[in-house]
């Protein structure tokens, strides 16, 4: 394959490097030392207490229970978890605080039952965050544990004695936390900096950190400009933290297992793997559920008119009401269709020129350095962004924004995507590539005919991650967009900022129709694809 050297270079330099090399540039040295205007913000320190609660709460009890279900379900695993794994944080929220908040469903079913949980609050948040991260951790999860051996390790730890039961949870479970070391970081650092569900489900008084350097970077006096300078070395320190626990946590299993494995028991507590397998159904289902009924949530409110507290349905229906808020949503609609589209088919090219690159050279390059974007806070990576004197000529052109926003969902979307597509490009051979070029055809017309055909579900699921991550984006389209693109996201916690409740409900039902129709749609294309392969095949 006839790479150019130059060409190589700028690509790299352009999609991978460039926005790292704005960030420096526009990262100030506002470091808040002891005298810094920032430790003299009213309830600081109870800003910091909260982010830390929640970044640690979440992704040490996401972690946990990722680990129990890929436990329960390595021989059958279900898929029932990607239906919350699917499902846009934001439009996830909104249902699921009508269903459990005070005067929700649940309420009104059960009078009192969830009294304690209040509409914007820590539990609420953690809560919300354990319920998305669980599943992400399962669905990745499940990809790193076929790229280990652990059959293999079971057979030979049962040849020496020891049950199925402590062979997997002393010899299993520290390789795959030790595998997954990267995607938990991830979890912690968007759990500590969370803004997009922190703003419609957390704390507002004070709110968490990230929420909080949003609202300062909004604002135009050079005071609160100031305060979000000095806040994102705050944020930085909070997600070194909740690394370094990531850290933490996985050496205090390796060093609970190691201690354990040496004085394993050959006995086999059925009873307890026997429960835990009740737990981890009872869970799947629980959640499924929540999923579902979040859903018939939104179409309710969607579409109810004279809902009054406690009646469990609606006085009457009115499809005009719910559909004049369409039309409302309809610029947004379309916005955010064509910029995750768009997103979404250069990342898919990116990706694969980023593989076919690698593979062509033998350069096998670390997974770090195309994932980096998922370890940092997204908060703290836009406001260096906007502090660069590039980033802010360019956005504030409503051409410029518009590309500048593209640009950055597709940065994003690029690591989420590189996930869930190299592991399957690994394990093709390039034999195809072998076959297709001594029958005289170019690489990409050999790839084209000869590797494609056998990547065509993980190029499509690849274009489906990284739609799903576009349409969610918050933060960049906030921030970068400078109003001039709006998208569903950002109009949904503005439309949940208010008493009233149809108008999100309608934005967050487009929004996960959006997600739903795509994954119809591309698992479709999948399993046709894979019809047709058996068919040629017979």
């Amino acid at each position: 394959m006839r790479f150019s050297g130059y060409g190589v270079a700028l690509f790299v330099g352009l999609f991978l490097f460039l926005p790292w090399v704005v960030g420096l540039s526009g990262i100030n040295g506002q470091v808040p030392w002891l005298t810094a205007e920032l430790w003299d913000y009213p309830g600081l320190s109870r800003v910091i207490g909260q982010s830390l609660t929640v970044g640690f709460t979440a992704t040490t009890v996401s972690t946990v229970l990722a680990s129990l279900i890929i436990y329960a379900e390595q021989r059958q695993p279900s898929r029932l978890w990607a239906l919350t794994f699917t499902a846009p944080h934001l439009a996830f929220a909104v249902a699921f605080l009508w269903l459990f908040t005070p005067f929700g469903w649940i309420d009104r079913l059960l009078p009192g039952s969830w009294s304690w949980f209040e509409h914007q609050s820590l539990p609420t948040l953690t809560l919300l965050l354990i319920s998305k991260e669980t599943p992400f951790l399962v669905v990745l999860g499940r990809q790193q544990l076929r790229q280990l051996p652990f059959e293999n390790w079971l057979l030979q730890a049962r040849s020496l004695g020891a049950s199925s039961w402590h062979s997997w949870w002393l010899v299993v479970l520290p390789a795959w936390l030790k595998s997954m070391r990267l995607l938990i970081i991830a979890v912690a650092v968007y759990s500590v900096g969370v803004v997009d569900i922190a703003s419609v489900a957390g704390p507002m008084n004070p709110p968490l950190l990230g929420p909080l350097l949003v609202s300062w970077q909004q604002q135009f006096d050079a005071t609160t400009v100031n305060l979000a300078a000095q806040g994102f070395w705050l944020l930085i320190a909070l997600t070194m933290v909740m690394v370094a626990w990531v850290y933490v946590q996985e050496a205090l299993v390796r060093k609970v297992c190691g201690r354990q494995l040496r004085r394993h028991r050959a006995r086999q507590p059925r009873s307890r793997a026997q429960a835990l397998l009740g737990v981890v159904g009872g869970l799947r289902w629980l959640l499924f559920i929540v999923s579902i009924a979040s859903g018939l949530a939104l179409f309710a409110m969607s579409f109810a008119e004279g809902w009054f507290y406690p009646a469990l349905l609606p006085s009457e229906w009115s499809l005009q009401g719910g559909i004049a808020v369409v039309k409302d949503l309809a610029p947004q609609l379309l916005e955010t269709l064509g910029v995750a589209l768009l997103t979404a088919t250069l990342v898919t090219l990116v990706l694969v020129w980023t593989r076919e690159w690698q593979r062509a050279h033998s350069r096998e390059l670390p997974d770090l350095v195309f994932i980096a974007a998922l370890l940092i806070p997204q908060t703290a990576l836009v406001l260096a962004w906007l502090h660069a004197g590039s980033v802010s000529y360019v956005i504030s052109s409503e051409t410029g924004a518009w590309w500048v926003t593209v640009y950055a969902h597709c940065w994003f979307s690029f690591a989420f995507a590189y996930l869930s597509y190299a592991p399957a490009e690994r394990a093709e051979t390039q034999d195809h590539l072998t076959v297709g070029r001594s029958l005289g055809f170019s690489y990409w017309r050999s790839w084209w005919y000869f590797k494609r055909p056998q990547l065509n579900g993980a190029l499509m699921y690849a274009f489906l991650v990284s739609f799903l991550v576009s349409i969610a984006q918050y933060v960049p389209t906030l921030l970068l967009g400078q109003g001039y693109v709006s998208t569903l996201t950002t109009e949904l916690v503005v439309l949940s900022s208010g008493a009233e409740w149809q108008a999100p409900a309608v934005a967050a039902m487009l929004l996960w129709l959006l997600a739903l129709l795509a994954i119809i749609v591309l698992s479709n294309g999948i399993r046709r694809l894979h019809f047709s392969r058996d068919k040629k095949s017979s």
